[in-house]
């Protein structure tokens, strides 16, 4: 697994949950290595199997899955990694210190300007997709609360996505594999799977 899908991953989409936050929050949902088998049945059951048209999945059981797909695993146990969705947005929230070396090694000295407890909160959003895929978007990085610059975002992904393609040359799209007839949508608390209507089962 590639340091940089890696750190997509982890800062994009799994950084840990502030300590004060404890995973207690109404709406977040853990990242774990059960939730792999969880979500894993769900897409089975609806996208490879179709015994059903449509399911859904928890915010922090669709991320576990995801990890899977990609290789970035393990996940530690226990992770204090969580997930909120909403019909918009994946949001997460985590903390500098939770970073794994590699991902911080990415950074370098922009670390150097963070303390160790510093939050980091990440929005993920569905875009523009067609037949057989579904694209995840980063669109925007909180630093205790503010708002990562556009400018300062846009340089430190295109470098990400120069050295590896498979994040597209931006470095924020990743793009995830599902059948013709499948659709992928957000809601609240969930991320919903399912078949276009008068798909056989």
């Amino acid at each position: 697994m590639t340091v940089a899908r890696t750190s997509w991953l982890l800062l994009v989409l799994v950084p840990a949950l502030p300590a004060h936050l404890g995973g207690q929050e109404p709406g977040w949902t853990p990242v774990s290595t059960a939730g792999i088998a969880r979500a894993a049945g769900r897409v089975d059951s609806v996208f490879v199997d179709k015994l059903i048209p449509t399911s859904s999945v928890g915010g922090g059981d669709w991320v576990s899955y995801l990890a899977a797909r990609l290789g970035a695993l393990p996940i530690p146990e226990p992770s204090g990694i969580v997930v909120a969705v909403d019909t918009a947005a994946i949001r997460v929230r985590g903390r500098v210190t939770d970073l794994p070396a590699e991902t911080r090694a990415l950074f370098g000295p922009m670390l150097l300007l963070l303390d160790s407890t510093t939050t980091l909160e990440a929005e993920v959003v569905i875009g523009p997709s067609g037949p057989g895929v579904v694209k995840f978007v980063l669109t925007t990085i909180r630093v205790n609360g503010y708002r990562v610059p556009e400018s300062v975002l846009e340089v430190f992904l295109a470098q990400v996505g120069h050295r590896y393609p498979e994040l597209t040359e931006t470095g924020r799209v990743l793009l995830v594999a599902i059948p013709p007839d499948g659709k992928v949508r957000l809601m609240p608390d969930a991320v919903v799977l399912s078949r276009e209507e008068g798909a056989r089962p």
